[in-house]
């Protein structure tokens, strides 16, 4: 993604062929896992108009592919499915709520989480559902409430170590007091302290490792 200065928009870039989207926050660009052999490549977006934008590479060309009407600001955006198949089910965070759509477009899923904050993080993991607003933490199960966390500091990421291969659902929150909180439930298991402030997580090689407890992290001020 290119953001040149003083723009009011962002492009996305494939070769030669230019896409034009809205701004956009953090983790709010995903590529769409393709199936066949000649499955067209796809990139869904989110922007700060509220509109999901999903576009197609064929022979270096960028084609629309679905966008929907402007709503809330979009704060992330994650891929999700059943465990253990293709994760292509998008789902937005927008204020307190949670939307699910298909790789089509067409909407499956609104859910108002009731939070006082707006989601500044989000995480899926099969039916499990993990947002960061500001200092709260909250995991839902098909949309259930089931674990809440009040952090020291604003949480700026939020991910869940692979369950498939731990006996557990384990959390890790990046918090902005350069501290890797990692839960159990609604309880802190233990912390980390690490360079700078932690800004963003993700599982090592996609899935943790062979361990599944391999975690990198990038910090405000550039380091991994």
């Amino acid at each position: 993604i290119i953001n040149p200065a003083g723009r009011k928009r962002m492009r996305c870039k494939y070769g030669s062929s230019i896409f034009w989207v809205g701004v956009t926050s953090q983790k709010t660009m995903k590529l769409l896992p393709a199936s066949g052999r000649k499955a067209t490549q796809k990139i869904v977006t989110g922007d700060h108009d509220g509109v999901i934008t999903c576009f197609g590479i064929k022979k270096g060309e960028a084609i629309p592919v679905f966008k929907t009407l402007p709503g809330e600001k979009i704060a992330r955006l994650e891929l999700g499915g059943a465990l253990n198949t293709l994760q292509e089910k998008i789902f937005v965070a927008a204020g307190s709520e949670v939307r699910g759509f298909t790789k089509k477009g067409k909407q499956f899923l609104s859910f108002n989480t009731n939070l006082t904050e707006n989601i500044k993080a989000m995480y899926i993991s099969g039916s499990d559902l993990f947002l960061g607003a500001s200092y709260i933490y909250n995991h839902y199960c098909d949309c259930k409430d089931q674990h809440y966390y009040l952090s020291g500091d604003k949480i700026n990421d939020v991910l869940c170590l692979p369950p498939d291969k731990l006996s557990c659902i384990i959390p890790v929150l990046a918090c902005q007091d350069r501290v890797l909180r990692v839960l159990q439930g609604s309880d802190l298991l233990y912390e980390m302290e690490v360079p700078g402030p932690p800004a963003v997580l993700a599982l090592n090689n996609g899935n943790g490792g062979d361990s599944g407890e391999e975690v990198l992290f990038g910090t405000s001020d550039g380091k991994i």
